[in-house]
Order: C-alpha cells, then structure tokens, then sequence
C-alpha cells in the first residue's frame, strides 16, 4: 500500500472543505442561543440537506477507506448518532449536521468501520484512529454536548 491510496492529497482535502464550507452556509441561517428555546423550522436544515451532507461525507471517507456500503438513511434516533447494520446500511441522526464537521466526519468514519468490524474490538478502534487520530476527543464532544444539538 502506498500513501497517495489511502491518505488524500493536499488539494483534493482542500477542495472538499471548500465544498463543504459552500454547502453549509447554504443551509444554516444563524442557530439561536441552545437554551431550552426550540428554534423554528427556518433554523432548522431539512432532512433532505442532512442527507446531502452526511452522503457527501459518507462517499468521501468511503473513498478513503475502500470500504463499499449500502443504503443511506436519516433518522431522528434518541439515544444513537449512528449504526450500520450486517447488510451495510447506514443510519444518522440528522442532529449530526448541527455539530461539528469534525464530530460528524468522526461518526461517519466510525460508521464505516463497522463494515470491515461489526464490533468495538481494538482492531475496530485502531481502524477509527487510522482514519481519525483524533476520535476520542470528538467522541467527548457528542459525550458533553450532544445533549446541545436540538431536542
């Protein structure tokens, strides 16, 4: 394995941010204040733009991964931000769109490495950190202040 396979280069990250960054700001009108106070509808993306979102993501780090999957779906889950079932299929919270890109890059890879580990073994964990060295802080994060994101 070579590194120009697995890791991307400089421009091809660059370009995704930018078009992540472009279809954020398309999305999101100013969030108020996460104090208790339900925003309206207008604040609130669509569960069209969460599938947008999270499938560009998906296909990214998939690409990066080399790992096929199959149906996207996105849910409203209480307790999970994400699953992958035996047959492939991945589910995300909308929620996810609402934290940081960093956070959801984060459950996306996490996700995907559940199709090559069905499971929390410490092989499952150093594929995560493979492709996220940083995962147990974003994993923190949903930790401390998922409860943030809209209820």
């Amino acid at each position: 394995m070579n590194l120009p396979e697995v890791f991307p280069s400089i421009q091809e990250t660059r370009d995704f941010l930018e078009r992540l960054k472009k279809d954020l700001r398309e999305i999101f009108l100013p969030l108020p204040a996460l104090d208790g106070v339900k925003p309206t509808n207008k604040t609130v993306p669509s569960r069209q733009k969460a599938r947008e979102i999270l499938s560009s993501s998906v296909e990214y780090w998939s690409s990066q991964m080399g790992v096929r999957y199959g149906r996207i779906a996105i849910r409203e889950q209480r307790t999970r931000w994400g699953s992958c079932s035996q047959k492939g299929n991945l589910n995300f919270n909308w929620k996810l769109v609402l934290a940081p890109p960093e956070v959801r890059d984060y459950v996306v890879i996490h996700e995907l490495c559940h199709l090559s580990h069905l499971n929390h073994s410490k092989e499952f964990w150093a594929r995560v950190g493979k492709f996220c060295p940083e995962y147990k802080i974003q994993r923190r994060w949903l930790r401390e202040n998922g409860h943030t994101l809209i209820n």
